[in-house]
């Protein structure tokens, strides 16, 4: 039995990760910031000592990406220093380290599915900060490591882009959602359910940068429009462009994230955005 240990356990993949593993020979262990700071030599020390595992899953990060721009150093001390130090941590004592990482990586000048191989061009503090990290792994002696990137990342559950179009439908209010911003929703429990696969199957998937997420891409006003369909909710709906709502931090315009091969090597399905929401929503 191969234990896991989970970093930012609360967030929402990872609570993901430690409420039901589907891995019937894992042993999870979750730690939220408050138990284990990925920024702190001697937290990280502490708990890979005390619980031994054998692979590390770092979903602990700073997310808030407009507020970044704000406040550079919380955002690379999380997303930049804490993987450094995670993975010189699981070489020193030969633990696997599985790395949560973004599409923000890309600049989104692109217009086809973007593969681990294409060369990222980050934009903005949060972006750098992500990227930061992944060549941190990188640029790591002796530790074996896997970076995926995901993108769009939401829940039946918590805060996020499909929690909110929710409660504002319900408001009954006229809605506008940005139509040129082109991605794939991915859901974080079924993600999370791959990750695991991985963490006790490393020998299918071999160690480097992967991209994870459903068949798309579509567009948030498009996500938006599925989001209410699914769940019966009449809303008046219309398209608007990234323009008419500025940001502190650029969006990339286009992060479809191309995630068959890691599925096909995970021996997963690899199916279209819709029909995973359409089984998120019946999970509930």
């Amino acid at each position: 039995m191969r234990t896991v240990l989970v970093t930012g356990a609360n967030g929402q993949l990872g609570s993901r990760l430690t409420e039901n593993p589907g891995q019937s020979d894992l042993r999870i262990v979750g730690f939220d910031r408050d138990e284990l700071d990925i920024t702190a030599p001697q937290s990280i020390a502490d708990a890979l000592i005390t619980h031994r595992p054998d692979v590390v899953i770092n979903a602990a990060a700073y997310t808030a990406v407009d507020r970044a721009e704000e406040e550079p150093e919380p955002a690379h001390a999380i997303n930049a220093l804490g993987p450094q130090l995670l993975a010189e941590a699981c070489a020193e004592h030969g633990i696997d380290l599985i790395h949560i990482s973004t599409d923000y990586v890309f600049d989104g000048m692109q217009n086809r599915p973007y593969v681990p191989s294409d060369g990222p061009n980050p934009k903005g503090v949060y972006a750098d900060s992500k990227r930061a990290g992944e060549l941190a792994l990188a640029a790591t002696p002796g530790c074996r490591w896997w970076v995926v990137r995901v993108a769009w990342l939401c829940d039946t559950r918590g805060q996020n882009f499909m929690q909110t179009m929710l409660r504002l439908g319900q408001s009954g209010k006229a809605l506008r959602v940005v139509n040129d911003q082109h991605g794939v929703p991915t859901f974080a429990r079924p993600f999370a359910e791959a990750l695991l696969k991985l963490a006790a199957h490393p020998e299918l998937v071999p160690a480097g940068i992967w991209h994870y997420g459903p068949e798309g891409p579509t567009t948030w006003y498009g996500f938006a429009q599925a989001i209410f369909d699914g769940h019966g909710i009449d809303v008046e709906l219309s398209p608007c462009t990234t323009a008419d709502y500025p940001t502190p931090a650029e969006r990339p315009a286009y992060s479809y994230l191309d995630g068959k091969a890691f599925a096909e090597a995970l021996q997963l399905p690899y199916v279209h955005w819709k029909e995973a929401l359409r089984h998120e929503i019946e999970r509930g």
